[in-house]
């Protein structure tokens, strides 16, 4: 399911070293996440279409009070799905990238590690 995946990921994150506070901050991307498409959803049923849905939802546009988001708030949640949706198709969950064409890819992870060494 797609909780059972983003916990998995936090884990391989946690693993990595990253800091509770950026796992906690990421926690919170998922129960949005989880709210659109549904927790208990097989993560190999999100299509591409979903995603670009959700990309213009409410519940990634607003809060629950109805206020808007702050588009830094936004980025990073768009960021931490497509950050997921890689990773579980790197480990094999998925065989597809459900990322609609124009979502921003960020750096790739080679050209990260290879600007680390400079």
């Amino acid at each position: 399911t797609i909780h059972e995946a983003a916990q998995a990921f936090l884990d391989h994150l946690r693993a990595q070293g990253k800091k509770e506070r950026t796992l906690y901050t990421y926690g919170k991307d998922f129960q949005i996440i989880e709210s659109f498409f549904g927790a208990e959803k097989p993560l190999a049923s999100i299509r591409t279409p979903q995603v670009g849905k959700f990309f213009k939802s409410d519940h990634l546009l607003r809060m629950p009070s109805g206020k808007e988001r702050a588009k830094p708030t936004l980025d990073k949640t768009v960021r931490v799905l497509r950050m997921f949706l890689v990773w579980a198709k790197e480990t094999g969950r998925l065989t597809e990238l459900p990322l609609p064409r124009d979502t921003p890819m960020g750096h790739s992870r080679k050209k990260e590690q290879g600007d680390d060494e400079q």
